[in-house]
């Protein structure tokens, strides 16, 4: 199985399954898929692609550039659109339940434990614990979303250099910085399919970069009720870049 799988992988084509494999895969994954959006995204790669070929890389890597392109979090976008590649709108509807739920009712639990014991110092001191252990997942995962995403295109590792030295001088990105990357990539591949860049290959989708926009807010219900609905429909990079 393992030789056919590759062998699948290697010819870029993907092999049959059912809906409700992929909605139990993500129920488990939303479960116990801890690390954040970067690593939820690299588990979904060694998964989907890697190991059961039920994707092609293809297909995963426009559905990750899909995903970074538009505003709010990263992986539960991904899981979104790999549910309507297999059935559409019911497939990623019932992905999107299932990814989401385990972590929804996971959250609930740890929000009444944190109200009712947030005041003792071991819980605070596992609670830094896990975000350190997190810490390095994410890492690890950061590093083969990289290499998957950009490849070997050295005009995509050039414009991700550049929105990294625009993010730590200024502070946090503006969207133009976001915009930019997208036309400079965009307008490359238009002039490598017309044959004015001789030698290169077509490049492969843009990439987005974390822009958080400034965001006011208040303590009450509503307030955040709107902070987060504004979070989620303007504020590019994923849940990491939310946070």
């Amino acid at each position: 199985m393992a030789n056919g799988v590759a062998a699948s992988v290697a010819s870029g084509t993907s092999r049959t399954f059912t809906l409700w494999e992929l909605s139990l895969y993500f129920l488990r994954l939303g479960s116990t898929g801890f690390g954040g959006p970067i690593a939820l995204v690299g588990y979904m790669n060694r998964d989907l692609v890697r190991e059961r070929a039920w994707f092609t890389e293809e297909e995963f890597v426009r559905g990750l550039a899909f995903s970074q392109l538009a505003p709010g979090p990263l992986a539960t976008q991904l899981a979104i659109y790999l549910g309507y590649v297999r059935a559409r709108v019911w497939g990623a509807t019932l992905v999107s339940v299932c990814f989401l739920l385990p972590s929804f009712l996971m959250v609930l639990a740890l929000g009444a434990l944190y109200i009712e014991y947030g005041s003792q110092p071991w819980i605070t001191s596992a609670f830094y614990g896990i975000g350190a252990a997190v810490i390095a997942i994410i890492i690890r995962s950061s590093v083969k979303l990289t290499r998957t995403t950009l490849g070997k295109e050295w005009l995509l590792w050039s414009l991700s250099v550049l929105s990294l030295v625009a993010t730590l001088v200024m502070g946090g990105t503006e969207f133009i910085t976001f915009l930019i990357g997208g036309l400079v990539a965009l307008g490359a591949s238009y002039l490598t399919q017309r044959g004015a860049i001789a030698g290169k290959r077509r490049s492969v989708q843009s990439v987005a970069w974390p822009a958080v926009l400034a965001i006011g807010g208040h303590r009450s219900g509503m307030g955040i009720l709107l902070y987060f609905f504004k979070s989620g429909l303007i504020v590019f990079g994923s849940g990491l870049a939310i946070v």
